[in-house]
């Protein structure tokens, strides 16, 4: 993802950011976030094989007053990359006016959604936001995308999406995000031409399939299709060799590299980095808004802001925190870099 922020939104107040961040961990031990996360909201409308995040009857929604007050304290710290998620975003009903906050105060502003919900008004509202970039997700073509998210036509709504978007939001860059698995390689080559010869401008992420506490699937450890013949690492390594070469994927050529040590089975995909420091660069916030350094180390069930969120960041116990997690190696063996 660096080199679709760096190609079209480098600039000197991106670069002193940066330099003035890596002065600070590296000499002082200390970190203000330059990245933040937000689950929006904690219900989705799939049934994605891999996440049991689902629908419910009381879902629970960032306030938007606390968003909007997180923003403005984020804006004030320096933060660069503010990427919201869910459950599935789109089904807050006033996501697109809590994103055209986000993008007048934070230099780049990025949604996730599974495109289930978009309509020409909807992609019209998001273009008219002022964010940079709307991730899609798209597991490969028909069979296999449906399969992977429950719906019977998951794909027939991306696919629409992606192109309610080129036309409605034509400034926003549109990555089509595709776990990788050992079921999917040539669907994701048949997704990648089909793509190129419908939309030339979109771009592709590829995620490896992680189970992970966010996904509500931390008890799993394996990925299994019932008669599907799985691809040898050989042959992963072969396929993300192509990704590496082509350049409207966006995964930096190191990520993907870890990705042949992820299928490899190794433990460790990360070994040269002996303490995480994803607390110092980052911070996240859960549906409620609570914030943490990170939700998968520590539980923001605790987290008093009353004093404003730059305050809290500030402080002794987040500072705590971040140390703490050094040591945390929950996603030492996944691909959650």
């Amino acid at each position: 993802m660096k080199s679709l922020i760096f190609k079209k939104h480098l600039n000197l107040k991106f670069i002193i950011r940066m330099v003035n961040w890596h002065l600070s961990y590296y000499f002082l031990g200390r970190g203000t976030p330059i990245t933040a996360g937000v689950y929006i909201n904690d219900v989705c409308n799939y049934h994605c094989i891999m996440c049991d995040i689902r629908m419910k009857e009381s879902p629970v929604i960032y306030p938007r007053e606390a968003q909007e007050r997180d923003i403005d304290a984020l804006s004030n710290m320096g933060v660069i990359y503010y990427s919201i998620s869910g459950g599935e975003p789109t089904l807050v009903k006033d996501l697109p006016e809590r994103l055209a906050y986000a993008s007048k105060k934070l230099p780049y502003v990025h949604l996730v959604t599974n495109g289930s919900t978009m309509t020409a008004d909807l992609a019209k509202r998001l273009g008219a936001t002022g964010i940079q970039e709307i991730s899609i997700s798209l597991d490969g073509l028909e069979s296999f995308h449906n399969q992977m998210r429950g719906v019977s036509n998951a794909f027939e709504k991306a696919w629409k999406a992606i192109n309610l978007l080129q036309i409605h939001a034509p400034k926003v860059d549109v990555v089509v995000n595709s776990i990788l698995t050992p079921y999917n390689l040539d669907s994701l080559r048949g997704l990648r031409k089909k793509l190129e010869d419908t939309f030339p401008k979109i771009y592709s992420k590829y995620l490896p399939l992680t189970y992970h506490e966010l996904f509500l699937n931390a008890e799993k450890n394996t990925f299994f299709l019932e008669g599907e013949v799985p691809s040898s690492v050989e042959e992963i390594k072969e396929f993300i060799e192509e990704a590496i070469l082509d350049p409207k994927v966006v995964n930096s050529a190191q990520f993907l590299h870890r990705a042949v040590n992820f299928f490899n089975g190794s433990k460790d995909v990360l070994p040269e980095q002996k303490k995480c420091t994803y607390p110092y660069y980052s911070i996240q916030f859960d549906a409620s808004g609570r914030p943490t350094p990170c939700l998968t180390g520590c539980s923001p069930q605790n987290v008093k802001t009353d004093a404003g969120l730059k305050n809290y960041i500030q402080s002794s116990s987040y500072k705590g925190l971040q140390k703490k997690l050094e040591s945390c190696e929950k996603c030492r063996g996944s691909m959650m870099l």
